[in-house]
């Protein structure tokens, strides 16, 4: 005969809690906003897109530095260095840049549409685990 443990209704409620304050705490909470990890507000994806478009800006990852240009138009074009140039498309959320790129030798499967956290100012901004600088 298996064993049938029925959760009481305080164990549901704890659950319920524990949930909505984990969630709480991914969307800033009762801080305004403001995100948790770094202690700043996530920029807008208005603001994001005034602050990259018709820019080109230096990147500096984990694997690659290059430069990439932002068009209005939504489009980029990508000089990895040592490597390569490719182009692709770009757009904003709240808080994040999203990205795909086009296949090119050094990249044969290209990459689809990734979102990753933006943040920053004064010409310096994070993007996931890179640094973008406006290039000189």
């Amino acid at each position: 005969m298996p064993l049938r443990i029925r959760p009481s209704r305080r164990t549901i409620a704890v659950a319920f809690a524990a949930l909505a304050l984990s969630a709480c705490s991914y969307l800033g909470g009762d801080k305004g906003g403001v995100d948790v990890t770094t202690g700043t507000k996530p920029l807008a994806a208005a603001e994001i897109r005034s602050i990259l478009s018709g820019k080109s800006w230096r990147f500096a990852g984990p694997n690659n530095t290059g430069t990439t240009l932002y068009a209005a138009d939504g489009t980029s074009l990508v000089e990895v260095d040592g490597k390569g140039k490719t182009t692709g498309r770009w757009q904003t959320q709240d808080g994040q840049l999203c990205e795909s790129f086009d296949p090119a030798a050094f990249l044969p499967g290209g990459v689809p549409m990734s979102c990753y956290p933006f943040s920053g100012s004064g010409g310096t901004y994070q993007v996931g685990k890179a640094t973008f600088t406006l290039a000189g």
